[in-house]
């Protein structure tokens, strides 16, 4: 039986950090592993991205040319990011399927977030043929329910959408495998984020600075190098001595900390999927998260969810596992059978599932 040839299509820089370009190694791991009946091939569009904001506005508005010098004859396209949705308009001789994580831009154009900086004019236009990218799909592939929700409200696509859940990372799950397994410290708060404004990486600094310093010796800030606006809140709260910023962990930085931490703060104004939440519960890392966008969905009981405004809720929460090593413990427990729904055979069935649904 021959197999079927899906060509995955991808905008994220080769080598470089980020959740695109993780998204792509663990697809193609996991359909090597567990789904033999696809043969998966990756395009790499913008392997060396431009430096400058107008040089990099330009070549993302080639992307649908360069696509179109793509010289491939698959059964199918797998574009794998919704947000550069709009490359599909290259592809030609094959059915394609798209991968929509989020759509943040859209609903802070709808006014969503309100303090969230404007969009510009040229991130709207792209945003409007990214929905009529996804309208034209063979199939839509969603993360998570709440993406799948807003993918339909927001642009009403025709062909039926299908959530396919995301694993951990294969190369954090490497490793783990590599890593010698650190010893819980006592005290140690974590977040692991960019600066974007949906992060709330400032939430995440006021909720350390109200926490009872006895039992939160330390905040460690995994992600993007802080911006000066944070560093200066940290100034602000007196906090500065006892926040630590790693700029660009690796994921071998990222597993440790996972078994080192004490607790996950992760008050996010919205995401898509979540994948440091789920990362977390893998490690038997104690999670209290935001109720905003797919996050109840993810941890599903295993870790309290409030509102990412709610500063003294997440303090109460903090604290309340921080004095109990026995809730701790169970909430680890409870943590790592949750994330083990996740897994890289579900993720790689769920593809596979969906790409012969999206073949005429």
């Amino acid at each position: 039986m021959r197999k079927l040839r899906v060509h995955l299509v991808s905008t994220a820089a080769a080598h470089a950090p980020g959740s695109m370009r993780a998204y792509a190694d663990t697809l193609l791991a996991a359909l090597a592993r567990h789904a033999p009946e696809v043969e998966a091939t990756l395009h790499e569009l913008d392997p060396a991205p431009a430096q400058g904001a107008l040089a990099r506005r330009w070549q993302a508005l080639a992307l649908p040319a360069r696509a179109r010098r793509l010289r491939a004859h698959p059964d199918l396209w797998h574009v794998l990011d919704g947000s550069r949705a709009y490359v599909s308009a290259g592809l030609r001789g094959a059915p394609v399927v798209i991968t929509a994580h989020d759509v943040i831009p859209v609903l802070q154009q709808r006014g969503r977030f309100p303090a969230a900086p404007p969009m510009g004019a040229a991130a709207r236009w792209l945003w409007r043929r990214n929905g009529a990218a996804l309208r034209k799909a063979q199939g839509v592939i969603c993360v998570s329910k709440s993406t799948q929700d807003d993918v339909v409200r927001e642009f009403g696509t025709p062909i039926a959408s299908r959530v396919v859940p995301l694993p951990v990372r294969t190369a954090l799950a490497t490793a783990v495998t590599r890593a010698d397994a650190p010893s819980r410290e006592s005290g140690v708060v974590l977040h692991v984020g960019n600066n974007s404004f949906y992060k709330n990486r400032a939430q995440v600094l006021r909720i350390f600075a109200a926490l009872d310093r006895v039992l939160a010796r330390r905040l460690v800030m995994a992600g993007a190098p802080p911006t000066r606006d944070l560093l200066g809140l940290a100034k602000e709260l007196d906090i500065e001595a006892s926040v630590e910023w790693v700029d660009g962990a690796s994921d071998a930085q990222i597993a440790r900390l996972y078994g080192s931490a004490s607790v996950l703060v992760f008050p996010s104004l919205y995401e898509g999927f979540g994948w440091p939440v789920l990362e977390a519960m893998a490690f038997g890392l104690p999670v209290v998260c935001s109720d905003a966008g797919s996050l109840p969905e993810v941890v599903e009981g295993a870790a309290p969810c409030l509102s990412p405004e709610d500063r003294d809720g997440f303090v109460r929460e903090v604290e309340i596992l921080l004095r109990d090593p026995l809730l701790h413990a169970q909430r680890a427990r409870t943590g790592r059978l949750r994330a083990d729904a996740f897994g890289m055979e579900r993720f790689a069935r769920g593809m596979a599932d969906a790409y012969l649904a999206a073949i005429p």
